[in-house]
């Protein structure tokens, strides 16, 4: 979380200067996007609890195509977009390949961690449809489609291993049966340079059958510079 939002704070007070040189007619055909976002994630099983905060980030850029001499445009570009999971459950993969979440505790009674969480990252594809006024009001309504980049677990906490009350650290890479494709809508709306964002996927977070059916909501804002 401290990570993200350096990023974000080096991002506005960069917004500003960065503007300035552009041209105008860059500025119409070229967006830059970058989106910091709240999770929500629906249809958790009932014996797993998640956190509140599942933080994200995502970065793009569009190129726009005017429509005609109006304030409507459509766009298409390409981002990175990278999710983040805190739940108190392992992922376990059975001998069917099938991925269920399981309490830590249920699985260690007594463990005590300070993060688990599961990671994941798309190489998305957005297409929007957009208003952009000469007072510089912003709306967008659009769809994007991504591919499954990057995933893992990170578990800090008891060494849950050998049954001991030292912390560890550990990694897994390539969380077992995570989606490989997503698509969702998309919808910002705002002034100038700051906007509020929203992502509802259509797709779960893990294929279909492979896992708990359960899909995040995604909801944040958005700095654009031009």
């Amino acid at each position: 979380m401290k990570r993200v939002l350096i990023i974000v704070l080096i991002v506005c007070a960069g917004f500003q200067s960065f503007s300035q040189p552009v041209s105008e007619s860059t500025r119409k055909k070229v967006s830059a996007v970058f989106d910091v976002f709240n999770d929500f994630y629906v249809d958790i099983p009932d014996s797993i609890d998640n956190k509140f905060f599942n933080l994200g980030v995502n970065f793009s850029m569009l190129y726009d195509f005017q429509i005609a001499e109006s304030d409507f445009s459509f766009a298409i570009g390409a981002g990175l977009g990278s999710h983040n999971f805190y739940t108190d459950a392992f992922v376990v993969e059975d001998s069917l390949n099938v991925s269920a979440l399981y309490p830590i505790k249920s699985l260690y009674p007594g463990n005590d961690y300070k993060k688990n969480k599961i990671s994941y990252s798309y190489l998305d594809i957005p297409l929007e449809f957009r208003l952009r006024t000469d007072k510089e009001f912003r709306a967008a309504l659009g769809f994007k489609f991504g591919f499954l980049i990057d995933s893992h677990t990170k578990y800090k906490g008891e060494d849950y291993i050998f049954g001991s009350s030292d912390n560890i650290f550990v990694k897994f890479k390539d969380v077992p049966n995570i989606e490989k494709f997503r698509y969702g809508v998309t919808a910002r709306v705002g002034w100038k340079f700051i906007n509020l964002t929203g992502f509802y996927s259509l797709t779960n977070l893990f294929t279909k059958d492979k896992g708990p059916e359960t899909y995040p909501i995604s909801v944040g804002i958005s700095l654009m510079p031009f």
